[in-house]
Protein backbone atom coordinates (compact mmCIF):
# COMPACT_ATOMS: atom_id res chain seq x y z
CA UNK A 1 0.00 0.00 0.00
CA UNK A 2 2.88 2.35 0.85
CA UNK A 3 4.42 1.69 -2.54
CA UNK A 4 1.24 2.65 -4.43
CA UNK A 5 0.94 5.84 -2.37
CA UNK A 6 4.56 6.82 -3.10
CA UNK A 7 4.20 6.01 -6.78
CA UNK A 8 1.03 8.11 -7.02
CA UNK A 9 2.73 10.96 -5.16
CA UNK A 10 5.71 10.80 -7.54
CA UNK A 11 3.50 11.19 -10.61
CA UNK A 12 1.60 14.06 -9.03
CA UNK A 13 4.71 16.11 -8.25
CA UNK A 14 7.01 14.99 -11.07
CA UNK A 15 7.57 17.73 -13.65
CA UNK A 16 5.74 17.32 -16.93
CA UNK A 17 8.37 17.36 -19.68
CA UNK A 18 5.88 16.22 -22.31
CA UNK A 19 5.21 19.83 -23.30
CA UNK A 20 8.88 20.29 -24.21
CA UNK A 21 9.65 19.01 -27.68
CA UNK A 22 12.63 19.57 -29.93
CA UNK A 23 10.74 22.44 -31.59
CA UNK A 24 10.43 24.21 -28.22
CA UNK A 25 14.15 25.04 -28.42
CA UNK A 26 13.97 26.75 -31.80
CA UNK A 27 14.00 30.54 -31.58
CA UNK A 28 15.91 33.47 -30.17
CA UNK A 29 17.17 33.42 -26.58
CA UNK A 30 18.62 36.35 -24.64
CA UNK A 31 21.40 35.30 -22.31
CA UNK A 32 21.84 37.10 -19.01
CA UNK A 33 24.20 39.89 -19.97
CA UNK A 34 22.36 40.86 -23.14
CA UNK A 35 23.61 38.69 -26.00
CA UNK A 36 20.98 36.91 -28.10
CA UNK A 37 21.55 33.53 -29.69
CA UNK A 38 19.27 31.94 -32.24
CA UNK A 39 18.82 28.20 -31.87
CA UNK A 40 17.86 26.33 -35.03
CA UNK A 41 18.04 22.80 -36.29
CA UNK A 42 19.60 21.41 -39.41
CA UNK A 43 18.83 17.75 -40.00
CA UNK A 44 19.42 15.77 -36.82
CA UNK A 45 21.44 18.49 -35.10
CA UNK A 46 20.77 21.79 -33.37
CA UNK A 47 22.97 24.86 -33.63
CA UNK A 48 23.00 28.31 -32.09
CA UNK A 49 24.35 31.43 -33.74
CA UNK A 50 25.00 34.89 -32.38
CA UNK A 51 22.06 37.10 -33.34
CA UNK A 52 22.98 40.14 -31.22
CA UNK A 53 25.93 40.99 -28.99
CA UNK A 54 25.66 42.45 -25.52
CA UNK A 55 25.80 46.25 -25.28
CA UNK A 56 28.94 45.97 -23.15
CA UNK A 57 30.89 42.93 -24.38
CA UNK A 58 33.72 41.54 -22.27
CA UNK A 59 36.10 41.38 -25.23
CA UNK A 60 36.23 41.43 -29.03
CA UNK A 61 35.13 45.07 -29.06
CA UNK A 62 35.58 45.29 -32.84
CA UNK A 63 32.99 42.53 -33.37
CA UNK A 64 35.52 40.01 -34.67
CA UNK A 65 36.60 36.63 -33.31
CA UNK A 66 39.92 38.06 -32.05
CA UNK A 67 40.62 35.39 -29.43
CA UNK A 68 40.22 32.39 -31.72
CA UNK A 69 43.30 30.15 -31.48
CA UNK A 70 43.16 29.64 -35.26
CA UNK A 71 44.76 32.80 -36.68
CA UNK A 72 42.80 32.63 -39.96
CA UNK A 73 39.49 32.78 -38.03
CA UNK A 74 40.36 35.86 -35.98
CA UNK A 75 38.97 38.18 -38.66
CA UNK A 76 35.53 36.54 -38.92
CA UNK A 77 32.57 38.53 -37.61
CA UNK A 78 30.87 37.32 -34.46
CA UNK A 79 27.35 38.16 -35.66
CA UNK A 80 25.90 35.14 -37.41
CA UNK A 81 28.67 32.84 -36.14
CA UNK A 82 27.64 29.47 -34.71
CA UNK A 83 28.60 29.07 -31.06
CA UNK A 84 26.40 26.03 -30.31
CA UNK A 85 27.34 23.09 -32.51
CA UNK A 86 25.98 19.61 -33.19
CA UNK A 87 23.58 19.23 -30.28
CA UNK A 88 21.13 16.34 -30.35
CA UNK A 89 17.67 16.31 -28.82
CA UNK A 90 17.33 13.48 -26.29
CA UNK A 91 15.16 13.06 -23.20
CA UNK A 92 13.80 16.62 -23.40
CA UNK A 93 17.18 18.37 -23.66
CA UNK A 94 19.90 19.26 -26.15
CA UNK A 95 23.29 17.69 -25.48
CA UNK A 96 26.29 15.97 -27.02
CA UNK A 97 27.58 19.09 -28.71
CA UNK A 98 29.86 22.00 -28.00
CA UNK A 99 29.71 25.70 -27.19
CA UNK A 100 32.36 28.15 -28.36
CA UNK A 101 33.24 31.04 -26.04
CA UNK A 102 34.39 33.89 -28.26
CA UNK A 103 35.64 35.82 -25.20
CA UNK A 104 38.26 33.16 -24.48
CA UNK A 105 38.52 31.37 -27.83
CA UNK A 106 37.81 28.05 -26.09
CA UNK A 107 35.28 25.32 -26.84
CA UNK A 108 33.42 23.34 -24.17
CA UNK A 109 30.98 20.45 -23.98
CA UNK A 110 27.45 21.80 -23.52
CA UNK A 111 23.96 20.84 -22.41
CA UNK A 112 20.83 22.97 -22.91
CA UNK A 113 17.51 22.40 -21.22
CA UNK A 114 14.23 24.25 -20.80
CA UNK A 115 12.56 24.86 -17.46
CA UNK A 116 9.53 22.55 -17.21
CA UNK A 117 7.47 25.21 -15.44
CA UNK A 118 8.39 28.08 -17.80
CA UNK A 119 9.11 27.16 -21.43
CA UNK A 120 10.44 30.68 -22.01
CA UNK A 121 13.39 30.02 -19.70
CA UNK A 122 16.29 27.81 -20.67
CA UNK A 123 19.64 26.95 -19.18
CA UNK A 124 22.92 26.57 -21.05
CA UNK A 125 25.58 24.64 -19.15
CA UNK A 126 29.17 24.57 -20.40
CA UNK A 127 31.44 21.82 -19.05
CA UNK A 128 35.19 21.59 -18.66
CA UNK A 129 35.94 18.23 -17.12
CA UNK A 130 33.81 18.03 -13.96
CA UNK A 131 33.57 21.84 -13.65
CA UNK A 132 30.69 23.72 -15.24
CA UNK A 133 29.10 27.13 -15.60
CA UNK A 134 25.38 27.60 -16.20
CA UNK A 135 23.81 30.56 -17.98
CA UNK A 136 20.13 31.51 -17.99
CA UNK A 137 18.46 32.57 -21.20
CA UNK A 138 14.96 33.98 -21.83
CA UNK A 139 13.03 33.45 -25.03
CA UNK A 140 12.81 36.62 -27.11
CA UNK A 141 9.25 37.21 -28.26
CA UNK A 142 8.64 38.08 -31.94
CA UNK A 143 7.51 41.62 -31.11
CA UNK A 144 10.76 42.12 -29.15
CA UNK A 145 12.93 41.23 -32.16
CA UNK A 146 11.49 44.09 -34.24
CA UNK A 147 13.29 46.58 -31.97
CA UNK A 148 16.59 44.71 -31.77
CA UNK A 149 19.45 46.23 -33.72
CA UNK A 150 21.99 43.76 -34.98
Amino acid sequence: MKFIFLLTLFFLIAPDSSSITSETYIGKWQITGGSIIEIYNDGDFFYGKIHKRAKNPLSNFNGLDNNNPVKELQKRPLLGMNILNELKYENGELSGGTIYNADSGKTYTVKVWINNEDINLCYIRAYKSFLFKTFKARRVKLKDTANIKK
